[in-house]
C-alpha cells in the first residue's frame, strides 16, 4: 500500500488484536542498531549521492548541512569523554536556543550513553528531582542555565563556555575504541506527569526508537525537500516526530526561536517566512493559526483528540493531514489515520509493528470489535518500563495473555484511555478514563464539549475545564479565543448555540473568553494554568427563559439568581435539571430568603417539592407572614459553681474507686482463703451475688435518698440540684440490672425506681429513662431499641424534666425520640426514625411517623400478640438470674482471682528487661489470644444456634428461642470487629463469614463503615454496589409484648445508605436509590428506583444530587484497581495500627496492675482503689494520644476527594484509633470539655455535654455554655457515593442541641439558637441567634405554627 493512501486495519484470527493492513509487521530493527547510527548512515548514503550540503538545520542565524551537524557532534562526542562520561551513563540536556539540542543528542549517543532530555520552562524542584531520579552522571547545558541547579548537586558542562576546546576535537566518526563497548540498549528517559504530583520517567531502548522513525518515515510521507517546522521542546517525547522522522527522512528542521512559545498570528508569520512545508502539533496550536497556509502540503496532529471543526479548516485535496495517537510508553506514536471531512475523526489503526487490543477495563480479556474497553498496545514500540518504579511498570505493562505477533517483550500496555474497534477496524477514542467528569450525575467527556465550541463560527480554540466554586460541587467552564477576523461572540448567542447542540447539563455554567488559551512547552492546552471563571454564572439551558411574573415569583428569582451566580432566572427552570443546583445550594438559598425578610421561611423539603420558582412562589404564595419563634435566654452558671461541681465529680469518683477497691480487695482475699475448688466456687458466687445485690440496690436507695419523687421542673446546670441529678442518673445508668433490658427483671427495676410500667410491657432500648417517676408505659406496650425517653432534657443552660407517658399497647419504634412532655395513646404508634417533640400526644388508636411525628397510614407493630404463660415470664428471669450469678460471675470472679494471684502477686523488677519481656509477651498472648477466640466464637456459635430458629415463624417471648436470637444478636454485633475490619475491604468478608448475603460482592474498600447491627445476621442481605455508611441498623425481627418473630431484611443492589438510618423488612426501596442521613425508610407508597430520599417522612429528591462529584471514574476499570490496591494497603496498616495501638493500651494497664499488686503489701485496698484510678487516667491519656498521633498531631482541614484519595485513606484511619468510647464515662461533667479541648475541638467555657459524638473535633467550634444533649451528633463529614467531603461547623455560645439532633458539616449556628429534639440541621444551614429548629430536614420554628400541625411538612 502507498503510504499516502488511507490506512486500514487488519484483525487477528481471533478478531480481537487489531493491526496495519497492507504493510509488512516485520520489525524495522536490527541487532544493534542505534539511533545515531541511522543518522550516520543517511549522512554516509547524501554524501554518496553528492548530496552532503543538504541542509539539516535552518535555524535563525545559524544553518548546518548533514554533515556539519555529524561533524559537531562527533566534536562534542570527545568532548565528553574528555569528561569522563562513559557508556551506560545519563547525561542530562538543557538549553533555551535551538540547534544545541540536536547536537547534543548526537553526541551523547555517539558515546553510547543515554540523554535526559530537560526543559527549561521546568521550576527548579522538578529539574533536581529528574537529574537525582534518574542517576544523571553530567548535564550539558549553556552558562546561562548553570544556576538552575544547587552548586554541587550534580556537574554541568558548558557548551558555549567550551565552545573553543570542543571545536578543537576532531569532527571524524568516533572509532569503537574511543566510543567504549554500549553498557546497555537505553537510548533516553523522558520524563511525564505522575499522579502522585512527581514526574515518572519512561525508559526507551535503541529497538524501539529505531523501529519507530524506521516506520513513520516510511508511512508518513514527509519528503527530503520538506522543511519542517520544530517549537516542541526536547523533554517532551513528541519532539522526537518532530526532530528525528525528518532528519531520518532526509527533510530540513526549521526550529522555532529561543524564548517564548509561538502561537496564534506570531506562528503563522514565522511558518511563512520561513516557508514551511510540514507542520506537526497539536490540535489546541493548530487552533489559534486563522488563516492557511498554501505551502503546508504535510500536517500532522496528536496530542488531544482532533475536533472536526479543525479538519474541515485545514483540510485540502492536496495536503496530507494526519492524526497519530500514542503515549509516551509506547515510543512516541502507536497508530495512525489520514484526515478527511468526510470520514469521521478516529485515530486509525496501528502502525505496522504495533498491535492494539480493547481490554476489559475490570478482568484481563479483550473485547470484541465494537464494545468500548481500555486501549491496550503491543509491539517493539513499548518502553522498558517507569524508572525505579517497578510498582508502576508492573501495574501499566500487563503480560501478554494473547500470545500477540511481533511482540518481543511480551505485554500489553494499558494507557488508561478509552476506546472501541468500529466495523470499519478504526479505533475510536473516547477520552481519558481519569478525565472524565461526573456533572449531576451525568458523565460528560469534556473533549466533545471543545469539540462542538470549535464548530461555532468565529471560535479559534476551546478548552473546556471544571471548576469548583466551593467543596461539593462541579462546574463546567468553557475558556474560548476568537479568531482574528471576528469581532466578538454574542455570549448569549453562543450558550443558545451550546443548548441547542448539548444536552443541559453539559451546557457549561461560565464562558471565558481568553485573548490565547495557555499552552504547556509541549503546545497543549495548559489546564492548570487557566484561570478561575470571572463572569456571572449562567444557567445550563436558559433559552426556555419565563419572566417571573408576579413579586413573590421575582422575589425568588433574585434570590437563588444570587446564591448561584446566574443573571436571570426562568420562572419554570428547574433548579437541579437546568440550574444544576444541589443540597449545600439549596440551604444557601433558603437562608437568603429567611435573611431577606419579605418571603415566609423556606425548608430544604419546600425546595425538592417545588423545584421551580413558579412552584414555589404558588406553594407559599397563601402563607401569612410569620414571627420567628425566639428561643429562650440561655442560663449562663458561674465559673465558680462549674468548678465546685467538677470537683464534687472528681471526688465522687475517687470514692468510688475507693470503695471498689476495698470489696474487690476484701472479696478476693476471701476468695483466696479458700482450701478446695468446691469452696471457691462457692466463695466467688458469693463475693458475685454480694456485688450484683449491691450495685443493683444502690442506684434504687440512692435516688429515692437524694431525689426522692422526680417531678417536671427545672434544675439549673451546675448547681447542687443538678449534682443531685447527676449521681442519681450515673448510678441508674450503671446498674447490673441494665443487662436484662427487654426482660421484666428490667421493668421490676425501673418500677423499683418509681416508673409506672404496666404488665406485660416490653422495654428493649438500652437508654433508660433517668427521672423515672415521670415515665408511664401501658400494659403491653412494646418500645423498641435505640429509642430515647430520658424523660429530661439540657436546654438553655437548664434540665428540665417532663413526663412521657404511653397507654396500653401502645408502639415505639426504633431510632426515635420522645421529648418531655409526650404521649402515646392506647393502642397507638410511633414508627421508626421518628420523633415525638414536647406537647406532641398520638390519640388512641392512631399509627404517628415522622420528625415531628404526624398521622401515618402504616402499621409498624408488624406483630400481633400471642397467648403467653403467667409463668414463662417468672421463669426466664428467673433462670437469666441463675445463669449469671451460678456461672458467668463465679467463673469472672474466680479468674480473676486466679489471674490476680498469678499475674500480679509474683514478684516483681521493674529495673529489670526480663520483667518486661514476660509482661510483653503475656499481653501479647492474652491479646491475640482473646481476639482469635472471640473471633471464633462469633462466627461459629451464633450459627450452630441459629439453627434452632426459622424465618418467619413466630415464636413466644421469654423461651428458649427468644434467649437464643438475644445471644445471637449480642454475640454478632460485638463492636470490636466491625471496628477491626470495618472502613476496609475486609468488613465485607466479615459480615459474609457471620451470615450476611451480600449477593456478587462490587468491592470499593468502604463498601461498610465501623458500625452496622441486626437482629440476626442470617436473614441480612445487601445488594450489590451498595455503600453503607456508620449507623445502619437491620430490623430483621419483629417484637410484640408477647411474641417475636424473624424476617429477611433486604437492602437493594447500587444503594448508598446515610448515617442512622433504621431499615425495616418490607421497605418500599429498589435498585439505586440514595438514603439520606436519617431517613425515614418508607413502608408505604410504591417501590422508590432511581431517587434519593430525605427526610422523616422521606420525601423524593434528585438522585445524582448527592453524585455531582467527579470522581466516579474511579469506581470502575483500571482506576478502581489501581486506587484499591493502594487503599487495601493502606488499611492494611491501619488495621496493623489498631491492634498495635490497643495490645499496647492492654500492657499498659497490666503493667499498672503489676504496680498496684507490688503495692498492695504497703497499702492494702488503696493499692487496688490506686490501681482503679491509675488505669482510668492511663487509659485516657494513651488513647488520646493515639489518636491525635494518627492525625500527626496536626488538626483536621476541609476535604473533598475521591474514596480513593490517600487524603480520605488517612481520614479512616484516624475514625478507626477516635471512637473515643471512653469519654462517655465524662458525660455530663467538667471534664469532658477539657477532654475535647485537647483533641482539638476549638471548645469554650462552662459547656455542658450530656453524650454528644464528634467525629471530627478539630473541625467543631463550640462556645461558651453550649448545651449539647444525649445522643446528639455533630458530624463534620459526609460520604457519598464514593466522595468524601468535610467541612468545618460552628456553633455559637449558649446553644442547644437537643436529644437526637444532627448537625451536619458547613453549619453554622448562631449564639442561642436551639436544635430541637431529632432535628437533622443539613448542610450549610445557617441558623440565625435564638431561634428554634425543629424536623428533619430541619426548618426554623415560628409563633404561629404548632409542632403538632408543622406547617410545611405534610
Amino acid at each position: 500500500m502507498s503510504p499516502y493512501g488511507l490506512p486500514s486495519g487488519q484483525f487477528t484470527t481471533d478478531g480481537l488484536v487489531l493491526t496495519c493492513d497492507g504493510h509488512d509487521q516485520r520489525i524495522r530493527w536490527r541487532v544493534g542498531d542505534r539511533l545515531e547510527e541511522l543518522y550516520e548512515r543517511l549522512c554516509d548514503r547524501l554524501r554518496a549521492e553528492g548530496l552532503g550540503d543538504r541542509l539539516a538545520v535552518d535555524a535563525e542565524g545559524e544553518k548546518l548541512t548533514f554533515d556539519g551537524l555529524d561533524e559537531r557532534a562527533n566534536r562534542l562526542a570527545r568532548h565528553l569523554r574528555a569528561h569522563g562520561v562513559r557508556p551506560g551513563d545519563r547525561i542530562g540536556l538543557l538549553f533555551g536556543e535551538p540547534v544545541h539540542p540536536y547536537v547534543a543528542m548526537l553526541a551523547v549517543l555517539k558515546v553510547n550513553a543515554a540523554y535526559v532530555p530537560l526543559d527549561a520552562g521546568f521550576p527548579d524542584d522538578r529539574l533536581a528531582y529528574i537529574v537525582k531520579d534518574a542517576g544523571v552522571r553530567l548535564v550539558v547545558s549553556t552558562a546561562d542555565l548553570r544556576n538552575r541547579f544547587e552548586p554541587g548537586s550534580v556537574e554541568v558542562l558548558c557548551v558555549d563556555e567550551d565552545s573553543d576546546r570542543i571545536a578543537g576535537f576532531s569532527g571524524e566518526r568516533l572509532t569503537a575504541v574511543e566510543k567504549g563497548a554500549p553498557a546497555d540498549e537505553l537510548c533516553y528517559v523522558v520524563y511525564t506527569s505522575g499522579s502522585t504530583g512527581r514526574p515518572k520517567g519512561v525508559t526507551i531502548d535503541h529497538a524501539s526508537i529505531c523501529n519507530f522513525v524506521q516506520v513513520a518515515a516510511e508511512v508518513y510521507g514527509i519528503q527530503d525537500t520538506d522543511r519542517v517546522y520544530q517549537g516542541m521542546t526536547i523533554a517532551f517525547d513528541f519532539s522526537v516526530e518532530e526532530i528525528w522522522v525528518p532528519l531520518l527522512s532526509g527533510a530540513t528542521l526549521v526550529p522555532k526561536p529561543g524564548g517564548a512559545a509561538l502561537v496564534g498570528h506570531d506562528l503563522l508569520e514565522f511558518l511563512r517566512e520561513n516557508k514551511v512545508t510540514a507542520l506537526c502539533c497539536v490540535p489546541t496550536l493548530l487552533a489559534s493559526l486563522d488563516e492557511d497556509l498554501p505551502l503546508l502540503r504535510f500536517l500532522l496532529v496528536s496530542g488531544e483528540a482532533c475536533p472536526e471543526d479543525l479538519v474541515r479548516r485545514w483540510y485540502r485535496p492536496d495536503r496530507r493531514f494526519l492524526n497519530v495517537y500514542g503515549p509516551t510508553e509506547a515510543t512516541v506514536t502507536a497508530t495512525w489515520s489520514v484526515l478527511r471531512p468526510d470520514r469521521p475523526v478516529t485515530i486509525g489503526v496501528p502502525l505496522p509493528t504495533y498491535s492494539v487490543v480493547i481490554l476489559d477495563p475490570d478482568e484481563p480479556r479483550a473485547l470484541a470489535a465494537g464494545e468500548l474497553g481500555e486501549i491496550g498496545i503491543a509491539g517493539i514500540g513499548l518502553a522498558g518500563g517507569y524508572l525505579n518504579r517497578a510498582d508502576l511498570t508492573e501495574r501499566a505493562f500487563i503480560p501478554d495473555f494473547l500470545g500477540i505477533g511481533h511482540n518481543p517483550s511480551q505485554r500489553i500496555y494499558r494507557t488508561g484511555d478509552l476506546g472501541r474497534i468500529t466495523p470499519d477496524g478504526e479505533i475510536e477514542y473516547h477520552g481519558r478514563a481519569d478525565t472524565q467528569v461526573k456533572i449531576r450525575g451525568y458523565r460528560v467527556e469534556l473533549t466533545e464539549i471543545e469539540s462542538v465550541l470549535l464548530q461555532i463560527p468565529g471560535i479559534a480554540q476551546a478548552v473546556v475545564e471544571t471548576h469548583h466554586a466551593e467543596p461539593g460541587t462541579v462546574e463546567l467552564v468553557a475558556y474560548y479565543s476568537l479568531r482574528r477576523d471576528q469581532a466578538d461572540v454574542d455570549p448569549g448567542e453562543l450558550r443558545g448555540r451550546l443548548a441547542e447542540l448539548l444536552p443541559g447539563y453539559m451546557v457549561p455554567a461560565y464562558l471565558e473568553r481568553l485573548d490565547h488559551i495557555p499552552l504547556t512547552p509541549a503546545g497543549k492546552a495548559d489546564r492548570k494554568h487557566l484561570p478561575a471563571p470571572s463572569g456571572p454564572r449562567r444557567a445550563g439551558n436558559d433559552v426556555g427563559y419565563v419572566a417571573p411574573a408576579t413579586e413573590t415569583e421575582l422575589r425568588l428569582a433574585e434570590a437563588l439568581g444570587g446564591v448561584l451566580g446566574i443573571e436571570r432566572i426562568s420562572a419554570t427552570g428547574h433548579f437541579f435539571d437546568d440550574y444544576g443546583a444541589d443540597s449545600l445550594l439549596l440551604a444557601k438559598f433558603c437562608a437568603v430568603i429567611r435573611e431577606r425578610g419579605d418571603l415566609a421561611p423556606l425548608s430544604a423539603r419546600d425546595v425538592y417539592l417545588n423545584s421551580t420558582v413558579r412552584g414555589l412562589a404558588e406553594s407559599t404564595a397563601a402563607t401569612a407572614p410569620v414571627t420567628v419563634a425566639r428561643a429562650e435566654e440561655p442560663r449562663r452558671a458561674s465559673t465558680m459553681s462549674y468548678v465546685l461541681c467538677g470537683v464534687f465529680q472528681l471526688l465522687a469518683f475517687l470514692a468510688y474507686a475507693a470503695g471498689s477497691g476495698w470489696i474487690l480487695d476484701t472479696g478476693f482475699a476471701w476468695i483466696s482463703a479458700a482450701t478446695g475448688f468446691v469452696e471457691s466456687y462457692a466463695r466467688a458466687a458469693g463475693l458475685g451475688l454480694v456485688v450484683f445485690v449491691i450495685l443493683s440496690v444502690v442506684p434504687i436507695v440512692a435516688k429515692w435518698a437524694i431525689v426522692g419523687r422526680w417531678k417536671p421542673g427545672e434544675i439549673p446546670l451546675w448547681s447542687v440540684g443538678y449534682l443531685r441529678f447527676w449521681t442519681v442518673r450515673t448510678l441508674v445508668r450503671f446498674s447490673p440490672l441494665m443487662l436484662f433490658i427487654g426482660t421484666p427483671l428490667y421493668s421490676w427495676y425501673l418500677r423499683a425506681l418509681g416508673a409506672d410500667i404496666g404488665k406485660g410491657a416490653v422495654i428493649l432500648s438500652r437508654n433508660p429513662p433517668v427521672c423515672t417517676d415521670l415515665f408511664s408505659v401501658g400494659a403491653g406496650a412494646v418500645i423498641r431499641k435505640d429509642a430515647y425517653f430520658s424523660c429530661y432534657r439540657a436546654r438553655a443552660g437548664r434540665i428540665q424534666t417532663g413526663r412521657v407517658t404511653l397507654g396500653d399497647n401502645a408502639f415505639v419504634g426504633e431510632m426515635t425520640v420522645l421529648d418531655i412532655g409526650t404521649a402515646l395513646g392506647h393502642d397507638s404508634q410511633l414508627g421508626h426514625s421518628s420523633s415525638l417533640n414536647s406537647g406532641q400526644s398520638v390519640p388512641d388508636g392512631e399509627s404517628w411517623h415522622g420528625s415531628p411525628a404526624r398521622l401515618s397510614t402504616v402499621d409498624y407493630r408488624a406483630l400481633g400478640t400471642v397467648p403467653r404463660g403467667r409463668l414463662r415470664p417468672i421463669v426466664f428471669c428467673a433462670s437469666s438470674l441463675l445463669l449469671l450469678l451460678s456461672v458467668t460471675l463465679p467463673v469472672t470472679l474466680g479468674g480473676a482471682d486466679v489471674f490476680v494471684d498469678r499475674w500480679l502477686t509474683t514478684t516483681t523488677d521493674f529495673t529489670s528487661w526480663a520483667f518486661y519481656r514476660g509482661r510483653i509477651l503475656d499481653s501479647a498472648l492474652l491479646y491475640f489470644g482473646a481476639l482469635l477466640a472471640g473471633l471464633a466464637v462469633v462466627l461459629v456459635i451464633p450459627r450452630l444456634l441459629g439453627l434452632f430458629l426459622r424465618p418467619d415463624h413466630v415464636y413466644p417471648l421469654y423461651g428458649r428461642h427468644f434467649a437464643i436470637q438475644r445471644l445471637i444478636a449480642r454475640l454478632t454485633n460485638m463492636r470490636a470487629y466491625t471496628y477491626l475490619f470495618g472502613d476496609s475491604s475486609y468488613i465485607v468478608y466479615y459480615l459474609r463469614a457471620l451470615g450476611y448475603d451480600l449477593s456478587k460482592i462490587q468491592q470499593t474498600g468502604s463498601n461498610f463503615g465501623v458500625e452496622v447491627k441486626h437482629e440476626t445476621p442470617f436473614l441480612s442481605t445487601v445488594g450489590t454496589g451498595t455503600m453503607v455508611s456508620d449507623g445502619l441498623s437491620l430490623l430483621n425481627a419483629d417484637f410484640s409484648s408477647s411474641s417475636f418473630r424473624l424476617r429477611r431484611t433486604s437492602v437493594a443492589p447500587e444503594a448508598f445508605l446515610g448515617n442512622e438510618i433504621a431499615f425495616p423488612p418490607d421497605a418500599r426501596i429498589g435498585r439505586n436509590c440514595l438514603l439520606a442521613t436519617k431517613v425515614l425508610v418508607p413502608l408505604d407508597g410504591p417501590v422508590r428506583e432511581n431517587v434519593g430520599l430525605l427526610g422523616s417522612p422521606a420525601f423524593e429528591i434528585p438522585r445524582t444530587v448527592r453524585r455531582d462529584t467527579g470522581f466516579e471514574h474511579l469506581g470502575s476499570g483500571d482506576a478502581l484497581r489501581r486506587g484499591l490496591r493502594a487503599k487495601n494497603r493502606h488499611n492494611t496498616v491501619t488495621i496493623g495500627v489498631y491492634l498495635l495501638v490497643h495490645w499496647l493500651h492492654l500492657l499498659g494497664i497490666l503493667l499498672i496492675s503489676t504496680a498496684a499488686g507490688a503495692l498492695h503489701e504497703r497499702i492494702g485496698p488503696l493499692a487496688v482503689g490506686g490501681g482503679i484510678v491509675a488505669t482510668l487516667v492511663f487509659s485516657v491519656a494513651f488513647l488520646m494520644v493515639a489518636e491525635l498521633a494518627v492525625q500527626g498531631f496536626r488538626a483536621l482541614r476541609p476535604r473533598f476527594c475521591s474514596i480513593y484519595d490517600p487524603v480520605f485513606w488517612r481520614h479512616e484511619r484516624f475514625w478507626k484509633l477516635s471512637p473515643a468510647r471512653y469519654l462517655a464515662l465524662f458525660n455530663g461533667t467538667a471534664f469532658k470539655p477539657f477532654l475535647l479541648r485537647r483533641l482539638g475541638v476549638r471548645i469554650g467555657r462552662r459547656v455542658f455535654d450530656d453524650g454528644c459524638a464528634i467525629p471530627e473535633r478539630s473541625l467543631v467550634s463550640i462556645g461558651d455554655d453550649c448545651v449539647l444533649n444525649l445522643h446528639t451528633v455533630v458530624q463534620g463529614h459526609s460520604l457519598e457515593d464514593g466522595t468524601f467531603k468535610s467541612d468545618y461547623i460552628d456553633i455559637g455560645a449558649g446553644c442547644t442541641l437537643s436529644t437526637g439532633s444532627f448537625v451536619h458539616y458547613g453549619v453554622t449556628m448562631a449564639d442561642g439558637a436551639i436544635a430541637e429534639a431529632d432535628a437533622f440541621l443539613m448542610k450549610g444551614t445557617t441558623a440565625p441567634a435564638r431561634t428554634r429548629w425543629y424536623a428533619n430536614p430541619a426548618v426554623e420554628l415560628d409563633t404561629a405554627e404548632e409542632i403538632t400541625a408543622a406547617r410545611r411538612l405534610p
